[in-house]
């Protein structure tokens, strides 16, 4: 099989995987709530990574010393508040709004890197930006009830907004340690603190769940701990390795349409022309976005080449 196959392959894998989350979460949340899930799904996450890092030295977490500081923000923004906001956003709206909204984090990169980073905002970047964030106005308003029937809650939209948000600011932070580590070791690294972060959440509360939980919901968290959160990140890297980011940014983008999707036929969510239309204003805005910002960055390393080879 040649290699651009056996990528594609994988981020197909990928986007299957973080699609069906959303809908993994909907089905847990039926039996815990948000708090005890997230828990849960990273108590299998980091006991699959310890297990790995036994076997494979790649994935041993490290002290990444003089980064302390970076590994403390990542692995805060990336565990307990990325999926608590998201996972509890979740519990107040349907699980198609939450992908979307989710979806909008490159976009959220692109503000953010424009505002700390001071980035060039161009016309079609701004405008990309405005129209994911128009497609998140007409979720809010017009968002799909979930299969139960209860309504899209602008709380659960405005807290699923900070996974993206948390999801940015992890990036432009990320970015800085990123060319001096390998990725897999800094995920396994943010994923172990990140949980270690979780346990001032436990209760005696969330010791029932757990014990009254039944197979179905068992499945589900371990799917999510085991699947989209460590297979998804180690496929991912590995896909990295393989080819450049750009080739494969067409998968990442597929995740909220698989998401959407999958809601709709596994949980019954019902696909109305307005999620149809904010989806598309949302996974248009981003590639709009991301596309621009790619072109900028290739301009700007030519014009650096040209530059250093001047003088």
């Amino acid at each position: 099989m040649p290699p651009n196959a056996v990528v594609y392959l994988l981020m197909l894998s990928v986007s299957l995987l973080w699609g069906l989350a959303f809908v993994g979460i909907k089905e847990a949340l039926d039996h815990m709530s948000p708090a005890t899930l997230t828990i849960l799904r990273f108590a299998v996450a980091d006991a699959a990574i310890l297990l790995l890092a036994l076997v494979w030295r790649g994935a041993r977490p490290a002290r990444f010393k003089g980064d302390e500081w970076r590994i403390g923000v990542l692995a805060l923004l990336g565990i307990p508040v990325y999926h608590l906001a998201i996972t509890w956003g979740e519990h107040r709206t349907s699980a198609s709004v939450a992908a979307l909204i989710v979806g909008t984090a490159p976009v959220m990169v692109a503000v953010l890197s424009a505002l700390v980073l001071r980035e060039s905002v161009s016309t079609r970047r701004a405008a990309g930006i405005a129209l994911a964030f128009a497609g998140v106005v007409v979720l809010a308003m017009k968002g799909s009830p979930a299969a139960d029937g209860r309504p899209t809650q602008l709380s659960g939209v405005l807290v699923a907004l900070l996974s993206p948000a948390s999801w940015a600011v992890y990036t432009v932070v990320g970015r800085s340690i990123l060319p001096r580590v390998k990725a897999m070791r800094l995920t396994a690294t943010t994923f172990l603190v990140g949980g270690v972060m979780l346990l001032p959440f436990v209760r005696a509360e969330t010791l029932r769940e757990i014990a009254a939980l039944p197979a179905e919901a068992w499945a589900w968290t371990i799917f999510l701990g085991l699947g989209s959160s460590v297979a998804g990140y180690l496929i991912f890297n590995l896909a990295l390795s393989m080819v450049e980011a750009a080739k494969i940014a067409v998968f990442i983008y597929m995740v909220p349409v698989v998401a959407v999707l999958s809601a709709a036929l596994l949980l019954g969510e019902p696909l109305t022309a307005w999620v149809a239309l904010a989806a598309a204003m949302v996974v248009g805005g981003v590639v709009i976005t991301e596309r621009d910002q790619r072109r900028a960055r290739l301009e700007s390393a030519r014009r650096a080449g040209r530059e250093s080879s001047a003088v």
